[in-house]
């Protein structure tokens, strides 16, 4: 009886499915699971894809906004207040004014150490370009980020198109971004 009415509700289906000019195909279980199996790969395959896109994307973000950063870093190496005798801290108990100048040096330090991460691997990129006869990329990402010059003054300068020095930023960028994060383990097994 009950297989009468499984036919039955199938052909039904069936039935409204040519109404709305839909089809329908009848498979065995096997290959029904055989056919989301594969669908939920390629779906996990797709959302790795785009994960691994999204972190190129995010270092490449984090390695230009830390660029553009680096002269105020710079700054704040050379000036920041990290004595007591810099200045006054009037109002401020002994205590306070130790953890205020132990907080600027922290600050300060972490920023040494990374603005001289950050020179090492600048001084890599200048060195390859160097060696490759292409110095004058290295030009344009100098005045772009150590002068802070703008693409369009850069190319007027280099007598260069209006769109190649952004061209030349981003690809240093993109090596910089290596240097100074390393690769990632999904990069490695590529």
């Amino acid at each position: 009886m009950q297989e009468t009415e499984t036919k039955a509700a199938g052909a039904e289906i069936a039935a409204e499915g040519e109404e709305t000019g839909e089809s329908w195909v009848a498979l065995p279980a096997s290959e029904f699971e055989e056919l989301i199996q594969k669908a939920a790969r390629a779906a996990v395959r797709e959302y790795r894809k785009q994960e691994e896109k999204e972190k190129r994307q995010n270092k490449y973000h984090n390695t230009f906004t830390l660029m553009k950063c680096y002269r105020d870093a710079v700054f704040h190496i050379q000036h920041a207040v990290s004595d007591g005798e810099q200045l006054e801290l009037k109002g401020m108990t002994e205590e306070q004014q130790r953890v205020y100048l132990e907080s600027v040096r922290r600050s300060r330090f972490k920023t040494l150490i990374m603005t001289a991460h950050i020179d090492t691997a600048v001084e890599e990129i200048e060195r390859r370009r160097r060696a490759a006869g292409r110095e004058v990329e290295y030009k344009a990402f100098e005045l772009y980020f150590m002068q802070g010059m703008e693409y369009a003054e850069i190319a007027e300068e280099l007598e260069t198109g209006k769109n190649t020095p952004r061209r030349w930023v981003t690809a240093i960028i993109n090596e910089l971004s290596v240097l100074l994060w390393g690769i990632d383990e999904e990069r490695a097994r590529l």
